[in-house]
């Protein structure tokens, strides 16, 4: 059973560089772990520019970039989530972790901290 497990959520405009999915199976195979990736876009073009109606909206279904991260060692989830803060920033919300475990979320959060985040 998976001990860890995070949802790292992205807003359009956050990540410092495009993710892809390349590089999310290239932090995979380095740290042995398990990662999705899943782009949602909802933004429309009106009257030249590119808008979103949010309010009401379920979290789930906010145009984002979402990469979820599960591992059953400690280190080798934390040196992940290392990795990717590093090169796309650590997500940038309150709502960033939605969805992750309760341990996921403490380390998520915890190397926010001290790898530039809240």
């Amino acid at each position: 059973m998976t001990k860890y497990f995070a949802k790292l959520r992205y807003y359009p405009g956050d990540p410092l560089e495009e993710i892809r999915e390349k590089d999310l199976k290239s932090f995979a195979r380095e740290y042995g772990v398990k990662i999705s990736y899943e782009k949602i876009e909802k933004r429309e073009m009106k009257d030249g520019l590119l808008m979103e109606r949010t309010l009401d909206s379920h979290i789930e279904d906010i145009s984002q970039e979402v990469i979820t991260l599960s591992a059953d060692q400690e280190d080798n989830f934390s040196n992940c989530i290392i990795a990717l803060y590093k090169k796309y920033r650590c997500p940038r919300t309150p709502y960033s972790l939605l969805g992750s475990s309760e341990a996921g979320q403490k380390i998520a959060k915890k190397l926010m901290n001290v790898h530039g985040g809240w």
